[in-house]
């Protein structure tokens, strides 16, 4: 369709309204006060005006070229996408109701997220953030502030976490101690010098690559399924965590000063991690011990 303009007033009960792909430069909804779900996706639209939609629990507004959205009305909130627009502010403090955020790319300096104690997803990667405080919101299980600005990132209060993604910043240490929950770890592109995934024991995912970490101990984490720690500067990497085959990505390339890694089982390490697999860089080889010749 090639809709430019679309006047709904007179569909005064519609509770659900879903458009996209449509270059609509005008969309009138102040009359629509019963609606629960907007969705208007890739609509070219600069402007969007809800507050005459107090019911809204669902609002999906992303691919458009908003520069400002104002969801002050909207206290019934529970998911808001406005991903891939031109925001550089935004506004939660009244929507207290929400438990989804994903506002990806746009151009956000700053987002207070102090008043959304429910959430338990938010998005914001690509923007301009250089601090996110998510010291209130404990019931968060998705956090992903990726690409950012962000020099510190504390997430000891996020004890709920399951999946942390922070690449892409200039973080230069990162404490996951006290999520004990997390199954998915993305820290790659960062500046960190050490990483202690001790307490991460559910840990199937961790990408850590791309940092400057001089050493690295998995032997905590049993259930990890992919581990990429490639380019960084690492001297040790301790893998006595009892996998084998059901670690299905595998990447510890360029690091140069890593002449061995340790593991439970050298054989099948040396069989099946290899440099023709990209696995690890010509030369290194597999102990329980390195260094050692007591291999008890």
């Amino acid at each position: 369709n090639q809709l430019t303009s679309l006047n709904v007033t007179v569909n005064t009960v519609l509770t659900d309204f879903r458009i996209g792909w449509n270059p609509l430069t005008g969309l009138v909804l102040s009359t629509n006060t019963a609606l629960t779900r907007l969705e208007v996706q890739e609509a070219q639209l600069t402007s969007l005006d809800v507050s005459a939609n107090t019911a809204l629990t669902h609002l999906d507004c992303q691919g458009n070229q908003l520069t400002s959205l104002n969801v002050n009305n909207n206290t019934n909130l529970t998911y808001l996408d406005c991903d891939d627009n031109q925001l550089t502010s935004l506004d939660l403090s009244s929507n207290t109701n929400l438990t989804v955020l994903e506002c990806p790319d746009n151009q956000l300096t700053s987002l207070n997220v102090s008043n959304n104690t429910v959430l338990t997803n938010l998005n914001c990667s690509g923007n301009q953030l250089t601090s996110l405080d998510v010291s209130s919101n404990t019931a968060l299980t998705d956090l992903r502030p990726t690409n950012n600005q962000l020099t510190s990132l504390d997430v000891s209060s996020n004890t709920a976490l399951i999946t942390l993604q922070c690449s892409g910043n200039p973080l230069s240490s990162l404490d996951v101690s006290s999520n004990t929950a997390l199954t998915h770890l993305g820290c790659y592109y960062t500046q960190l010098t050490s990483l202690d995934v001790s307490n991460n024991t559910a840990l199937t995912y961790l990408q850590a690559k791309d940092n400057h970490l001089t050493s690295l101990d998995v032997s905590s984490n049993p259930a990890l399924t992919s581990l990429e720690c490639n380019n960084n500067q690492l001297i040790y990497l301790n893998m006595r965590n009892g996998i084998t085959d059901q670690l299905t990505e595998f990447n510890v390339t360029g690091n140069s000063s890593l002449t061995c890694i340790e593991t439970l089982d050298p054989d099948y390490a040396t069989a099946n991690w290899t440099s023709a697999n990209e696995n690890i860089d010509a030369g290194v080889t597999f102990s329980v011990i390195c260094g050692s010749e007591n291999q008890d």
